[in-house]
């Protein structure tokens, strides 16, 4: 079933699939050729169900995508506001429950012109405590050519605050000991992450049915959490979302074994 939301993009029924509706969203009424334009994918979950972050935890899944472009056009990566923690049975995950918007930008070709139709084919799983199903969507979306003004979504706009962001001298150290990460933290200026909560975001490094408590130390902050059961070896990287507590907004720390 495709949804089309004809010239402006902004509100329309979303499709219904498995536990979840989904809906493509747009915060610009036209687009401009070689200009960003942003978008959003949200999935509103049936009261009881949840969906996944990019990391699932132990037997959620990410969502797919899978976009059918104007030639020349490119879409980027979904993005992902900061996830609760939840457990599936016995098996805990990270994601989202009622709903979820999970912003992305296209970026049109240089000499694009005429109306644009935006494709998207989208495979997701909605969860609760007793069973999982998969749902899928096919979203069409057409926008006019125009000078690319903004006109904003409220719900985009929620979204793109609850993104994680790289700071300038943050920084996230991993060693392994044995079975063990030990996670070492540092930030810029007064920045405090006691009371943060920690997420992580790099599936099968940590073990994520143990929560992460950064502790302070001489310079920062430390944890220890057991490696993930299917981790082979010393990890290679690892990013962190830290949010919550002292922190005016959430922050991604990313490490990496490669210079």
């Amino acid at each position: 079933m495709i949804i089309s939301a004809a010239l402006s993009g902004i509100a329309f029924s979303g499709v219904k699939s498995g536990h979840a509706e989904a809906e493509l969203l747009a915060a610009t009424e036209d687009y401009a050729a070689g200009q960003p334009l942003q978008l959003g994918i949200r999935l509103k979950m049936d009261e009881g169900w949840h969906s996944y972050w990019v990391n699932p935890g132990d037997g959620g899944m990410e969502m797919s995508v899978d976009w059918t472009l104007p030639e020349g056009w490119k879409a980027g990566p979904l993005q992902y506001p900061v996830p609760i923690r939840f457990m599936t049975g016995d098996l805990p995950g990270f994601g989202y429950e009622d709903e979820v918007v999970l912003p992305v930008r296209l970026t049109p070709a240089v000499g694009a012109s005429g109306p644009a139709t935006i494709r998207v084919a989208l495979s997701w799983l909605t969860c609760s405590d007793s069973a999982c199903v998969p749902g899928s969507a096919d979203l069409e979306l057409v926008l006019a050519h125009g000078a690319g003004k903004a006109t904003g979504n409220p719900a985009i706009s929620a979204a793109l605050d609850q993104l994680p962001e790289k700071l300038e001298g943050a920084a996230l150290e991993v060693t392994t000991q044995e079975k063990m990460a030990i996670l070492k933290v540092s930030l810029p200026g007064s920045l405090d992450a006691t009371g943060c909560t920690v997420y992580p975001a790099t599936p099968e490094v940590l073990d994520i049915g143990k929560v992460i408590k950064l502790r302070k130390s001489d310079g920062g902050w430390e944890a220890e959490v057991p490696l993930h059961e299917y981790a082979t070896g010393a990890p290679s990287k690892l990013d962190l979302v830290l949010t919550g507590g002292n922190l005016s907004r959430p922050l991604l720390l990313q490490w990496s074994s490669e210079p």
